[in-house]
């Protein structure tokens, strides 16, 4: 069983299971469109065994380095669009109901290795947004 994320930084009450980006590796969105790009090579990752494992760390080793690739296309026509806005917990954002295809791939160093199938099933379901939360609220 494997478990691959990014973890909790710092763990346990940190960021859940988020990668910054650098600023030039921005992502093409068209949000209105409901159409986007986002793809990643060999970017680390840790892989936990389980999301149990990953959320309380009760296994030991916790996790073992590992590195993941995907390459994601959200595609149109956008059949629902939505927007949340709740202040009292500063939080905003614009969703759209998509399509989507994905190709993702993992390995460790102790040589697993698992390669998904080409990029050719379409999602059943695929959400696409732009949110703003915290200090970027407002």
């Amino acid at each position: 069983m494997h478990d691959f994320d990014p973890g909790i930084t710092p763990y346990p009450g940190g960021l859940f299971w988020t990668v910054p980006f650098a600023k030039d590796q921005v992502f093409e969105v068209e949000l209105d469109e409901g159409e986007a790009n986002m793809n990643a090579s060999d970017l680390d990752m840790r892989d936990f065994f389980s999301i149990p494992n990953a959320l309380f760390r009760f296994q030991t080793p916790a996790s073992e380095r590992a590195t993941v690739s995907f390459d994601i296309d959200w595609t149109g026509p956008v059949s629902t669009r939505q927007h949340v806005r709740d202040a009292t917990n500063q939080f905003v954002g614009d969703y759209v109901l998509s399509k989507a295809t994905m190709t993702w791939s993992a390995s460790k160093p102790t040589g697993f290795r698992y390669v998904s199938n080409p990029k050719n099933t379409v999602s059943a379901f695929a959400l696409l947004g732009h949110e703003r939360n915290g200090i970027f609220f407002s």
